[in-house]
């Protein structure tokens, strides 16, 4: 019998592109924040539980449901000089973002600038990380390309 090892995905393989807004939509990818990306969907659950009514001594069963979806990227990477006032007048607004796995997968769709860190040193490269939190339910779909 042959091996069968994990068809990995490389960091490099996801990217986090910014959309202008347009009709149709025009993407493009910022060195910053494709440094270091992660992008993160949870769901909350409520968590409920129900008596036994055949034995009330008996523990009672939890059953949950979801509660609410959510999602955020952040990024981190050195500081593209170009872009650093773009990154800082995003704060706090609305910005279409698209995360996605070229010919495999996407998630798109509004994301808030919730932090914007830039930090440096003497003798050392600038640095700047992002938080983006979804505005709205992003859709998750396969990417055609």
């Amino acid at each position: 019998m042959t091996d069968t090892y994990v068809d990995v995905v490389s960091g490099e393989e996801i990217l986090i592109q910014i959309g202008n807004g347009a009709d149709p939509e025009v993407w493009a990818h910022d060195c910053l924040i494709n440094g270091a990306r992660s992008l993160s969907l949870t769901a909350s659950t409520r968590d409920q539980t129900l008596p036994n009514c055949t034995d009330p001594s008996k523990p009672d069963k939890t059953v949950r449901d979801v509660d609410a979806l959510d999602s955020q990227i952040t990024g981190e990477g050195k500081v593209h000089g170009s872009s650093m006032l773009a990154w800082m007048q995003r704060v706090g607004k609305i910005i279409p973002i698209r995360v996605r796995k070229a010919g495999v997968w996407r998630v798109a769709g509004p994301y808030i600038l919730t932090q914007f860190d830039l930090t440096g040193t003497p003798r050392e490269f600038a640095t700047a990380s992002v938080t983006l939190v979804q505005a709205d339910q992003p859709t998750i779909d396969a990417d055609a390309g």
